[in-house]
């Protein structure tokens, strides 16, 4: 018994040993990060200096694509963000076209009724497959872009495009009806092959993918052969047939489905430019997650990346970070959603809450000075928000999981800055 008495007091001391250093190790964790988040707080006068607003007269003239970034998908001012920047190249600039990280189908249909078409920007947003759309700020966009046309001449008119894949069953009634209206195939036939992608019965997969890709093809041959003069009917088909194509092709690929995505995406949105070049400017704005348009990727080419290869200085990327987001967000693996709030420790967004309206902008060109100290903080690798659209309670304890380190000026052309960013609120159908 006294060995076991003794055997038990070593025990004892062993586990108190290794829980206080388990408790010393957790406050330095968390101690650590509490003191990079005051470091990054601190103010610096040098940048107040070189805060400017959002304005055209600071982007460069030689540009044909300008993309708009997202820190976090669910914060209502980063959606304001597009409109104003939008606003901004239509009239200053002759931009005629915005395209957004949403599938082409939704988008073309939305186009519609910005050209005119029956509907309420309210009925309008709900045709997107993601939630986070389903706002006020997306439909005062739309509400803008079709208040543009109808006073505009032809040569300046604007036009929404999607350059996403992902939710493919936005393009079936419009497939459909053209299919079917120019007799390139039979009811029958058209929903052997396609139901897969209707709505409620979506059902596409590795097992009908392959199919679905041939029926596809198929269809786009027969409209290459026709007669029929090139419109905006035809346009749409086939930029959707292409999209569907693209949505099946992920059952069937080996690539990373985030290295075959922006790859896609990267080929929509030179596919939408050439449509521009012959109808519009050939200058268009775009708008995704900061992950998609900057344009270095240290994991993967991602759509910036791609686009910067292609187009050099004529792409344009303006990235958005915030100090403090109350983001509306998905939960992990759940269907429901949830508010949120995270904090970047981005020097630079803290220094937004010295900016008028808590906003400014930097444009790195026009930083170029190498002595001072902005230009030294742009080209230093910092902690930037890069929120997904998931939420798992384990973010608390691994902040880094939300948050990128790079050097601004490596990722982006310019940034805008918020201090606080508040969650969108949803509309729910009517």
């Amino acid at each position: 018994m006294k060995i076991l008495g003794k055997f038990l007091k070593i025990l004892g001391k062993i586990v108190l040993t290794l829980t206080a250093f388990l408790i010393v190790c957790i406050l330095f964790y968390f101690g650590k990060l509490k003191f990079e988040e005051l470091q990054a707080y601190r103010e610096i006068k040098a940048v107040q200096t070189e805060m400017k607003p959002l304005s055209a007269e600071y982007i460069p003239k030689n540009i044909s694509i300008l993309s708009i970034g997202e820190a976090a998908h669910g914060c209502k001012e980063m959606q304001e963000l597009k409109l104003s920047v939008f606003k901004e190249m239509v009239e200053k600039r002759g931009f005629t076209a915005f395209a957004l990280e949403a599938d082409y189908g939704e988008c073309a249909e939305i186009n519609r009724y910005i050209e005119g078409g029956e509907g309420s920007a309210e009925e309008m947003v709900q045709k997107f497959a993601f939630p986070i759309y389903h706002t006020k700020e997306m439909a005062e966009l739309i509400s803008w872009m079709r208040e543009w046309n109808e006073s505009a001449p032809e040569e300046k008119k604007i036009r929404f495009y999607g350059f996403d894949m992902q939710d493919p069953e936005g393009s079936y009634d419009f497939l459909k009806d053209y299919s079917l209206s120019h007799k390139l195939t039979t009811e029958e036939e058209f929903s052997k092959n396609l139901d897969c992608i209707k709505g409620e019965n979506f059902s596409l997969n590795a097992t009908n993918a392959e199919g679905v890709i041939a029926f596809l093809d198929s269809l786009k041959e027969k409209v290459e052969k026709s007669s029929e003069e090139e419109n905006k009917d035809k346009q749409d088909f086939l930029m959707e047939l292409n999209t569907v194509r693209q949505a099946a092709e992920t059952w069937l690929s080996k690539e990373d489905s985030s290295v075959l995505r922006d790859r896609d995406m990267e080929e929509n949105v030179k596919k939408i430019l050439e449509i521009e070049q012959k109808i519009g400017s050939g200058k268009l704005v775009i708008s995704a997650h900061d992950g998609h348009i900057q344009k270095e990727n240290p994991i993967y080419n991602s759509m910036g990346v791609l686009l910067t290869k292609d187009f050099g200085e004529a792409y344009y990327a303006i990235g958005t970070d915030v100090w403090k987001v109350t983001d509306n967000i998905k939960v992990f693996g759940e269907a429901k959603r949830t508010v949120q709030s995270f904090v970047s420790i981005d020097p630079f967004a803290a220094q937004a809450r010295f900016a008028k309206g808590k906003q400014y902008a930097l444009y790195f060109s026009s930083i170029t000075d190498e002595k001072s100290k902005v230009y030294q903080l742009i080209h230093t690798p910092m902690k930037m928000l890069q929120l997904g659209e998931g939420y798992s309670f384990v973010m608390r304890f691994f902040p880094n999981s939300y948050r990128v380190k790079s050097a601004p000026v490596q990722r982006y052309d310019g940034m805008i800055y918020l201090y606080e960013g508040k969650p969108i609120e949803i509309l729910e159908k009517k």
